[in-house]
């Protein structure tokens, strides 16, 4: 009996789990397609095929809800950020720019790229959005600061926590440039953004050459 009354919790764990996960999808296409503003709840509970209390059982608001979906957005890139780094295990510098490329693409992705740096702000504020990318971008560029001190790439004197505000304030603003920016200026608009961002991580390397 208890381990029927277990499995039962499972299962219902479990189904509540999927729809979580398919308010999230249904969440990101609207509000990539149509805007944050423009969708509605209802919206959002017809294309995850539940009930718009199902909604509210999951999230107290539309705001919680692209909070939510901003987050995975983030948690995703970040996934992506450091198995760039881990795919180059005795070079951290080739890693580190490996992990740019992988920024600056996933900013230059035109749903991501609208559901951060587009949207975000309009959902929950210039504030609170701010919070949530600095949770993230501020957190892993100085992650990869201390590794590059640690490892000799960077001088041992570097103020970390200034040198990742401005890192991430370039990286932030980057996201915003390629989110704004027409398709067909988008590559473009990249490549130099990877090129001045590369530009300004070389003039911190030590000088070990003799």
């Amino acid at each position: 009996m208890l381990g029927g009354v277990g499995t039962v919790k499972s299962r219902r764990e479990q189904y509540a789990e999927q729809t979580r996960q398919a308010l999230l999808d249904a969440a990101a296409a609207a509000f990539a397609e149509r805007g944050f503003t423009a969708t509605s709840i209802d919206d959002i509970a017809a294309s995850a095929q539940v009930t718009k209390g199902a909604v509210y059982h999951h999230f107290s608001d539309k705001r919680a809800l692209f909070e939510a979906v901003l987050n995975r957005c983030d948690e995703a890139a970040k996934v992506q950020v450091f198995a760039a780094v881990s795919d180059h295990p005795k070079d951290l510098w080739a890693g580190m720019l490996a992990a740019l490329e992988v920024t600056l693409t996933v900013c230059a992705d035109p749903t991501v790229g609208r559901l951060i740096y587009v949207e975000g702000p309009i959902a929950l504020g210039w504030t609170r959005w701010r919070q949530c990318e600095d949770q993230y971008t501020f957190t892993n560029v100085r992650l990869l600061l201390t590794s590059a001190i640690d490892a000799g790439l960077f001088p041992p004197d570097l103020a970390v926590d200034p040198m990742a505000q401005l890192l991430s304030g370039m990286i932030t603003h980057a996201g915003i440039a390629l989110a704004e920016a027409a398709p067909s200026a988008r590559t473009a608009l990249r490549s130099g953004l990877s090129a001045e961002i590369a530009r300004v991580l070389r003039g911190l390397r030590m000088q070990t050459d003799p």
